[in-house]
């Protein structure tokens, strides 16, 4: 079972892109949450709310809860963010995560 899991990966990386694919292998934690954070304006500009969502989630995933007053702050605007797109109010969605991804860019120096 396991094996088979492994080489279904394995196809589906290799049918991928092979300049996305490497971007993201070599990607630093920091360069991650950005790929998020355009994936989740990506799909509310969309108004995919399955993909919005799951860009949400693995947001909310990627919390550090050992920085436990941060990772609060943030789990609340995620989840009240996560809520809008729910509600289908992707405008807003989109809105608060450039303001959190900008935010994000400058504190990593990533702009």
């Amino acid at each position: 079972m396991l094996m088979s899991n492994f080489m279904q990966r394995q196809r589906f990386v290799q049918k991928q892109n092979p300049y996305l694919v490497q971007k993201v292998l070599s990607a630093s934690p920091e360069q991650l949450i950005m790929y998020i954070y355009d994936a989740a304006i990506v799909a509310c500009a969309r108004k995919d709310q399955g993909k919005a969502a799951q860009a949400m989630q693995e947001l909310i995933n990627a919390l550090n809860f050992d920085e436990r007053k941060i990772a609060t702050t943030f789990y609340n605007m995620y989840q009240f963010i996560l809520s809008q797109i729910h509600k289908k109010n992707y405008e807003d969605a989109k809105k608060m995560i450039k303001e959190i991804r900008e935010t994000w860019a400058k504190a990593m120096n990533l702009t």
